[in-house]
């Protein structure tokens, strides 16, 4: 299986946003945006009005929603040009609830993952691992870039993949060269990376050198 690298795009400001888009959007076949309402973590980036009509782009993109009522994104989402979401189970911690929400982004034709955080166990999410697409593992405390990678996220990956073999795992956070082939060795399918790609003076060559670690070339 072919390992993907996802850029993300955390930004406070349109401008921050604008910037690196215009990095990412030539080279990139997936783009992650974040999308923090000050609540679930300290921060607030970019409202959704921001993000231009993404529809009108040959890219696949995925919203990382830290919120703490991820239904009330998911229509908004969908009719902005998202065919991904991400949200929190911390923002729920309830399973029926979560499998309402994974529904919802089902019923609008988008892919449902449910993101856990350093703090959570892993096995909270055993029970909906099968409702979901996957499963994506905080490798940092959410909502600030530039931190080191938390090692129980090896421990996270390992264990899942050992429940579930299919389970299609990502992590976001701490991705650099060199955490990058540990994290797939553990179980990773997806890494998101986001300043180190998007704060490289040649982010395309940044990203290229990241496949080819992940890929094993």
């Amino acid at each position: 299986m072919v390992i993907k690298i996802i850029p993300t795009i955390l930004a406070t400001s349109k401008k921050q946003f604008d910037k690196r888009f215009e990095k990412l959007r030539d080279f990139a076949k997936e783009i992650q945006i974040d999308f923090m309402d000050g609540h679930f973590v300290d921060k607030k980036s970019i409202k959704l009005s921001v993000v231009p009509t993404l529809k009108n782009y040959d890219i696949k993109f995925e919203a990382h929603i830290m919120v703490r009522d991820p239904k009330k994104w998911v229509k908004r989402l969908k009719n902005r040009g998202f065919s991904k979401v991400i949200f929190h189970w911390s923002a729920i911690r309830d399973e029926d609830e979560v499998r309402k929400v994974i529904n919802e982004i089902h019923k609008l034709d988008m892919e449902a993952f449910v993101a856990i955080n350093p703090e959570v166990r892993e096995d909270e999410v055993i029970p909906i691992m099968h409702d979901a697409d996957g499963i994506l593992i905080m490798g940092v405390r959410p909502g600030k870039e530039k931190q080191d990678l938390l090692y129980k996220t090896y421990y996270k990956l390992e264990n899942l993949r050992a429940i579930n073999k299919k389970l299609v795992l990502q992590v976001d956070g701490g991705v650099n060269l060199v955490t990058a082939r540990d994290l797939v060795k553990s179980g990773a399918n997806i890494l998101n990376s986001g300043s180190l790609i998007s704060k490289s003076k040649n982010p395309e060559e940044k990203y290229n050198e990241l496949l080819d670690v992940v890929n094993g070339q």
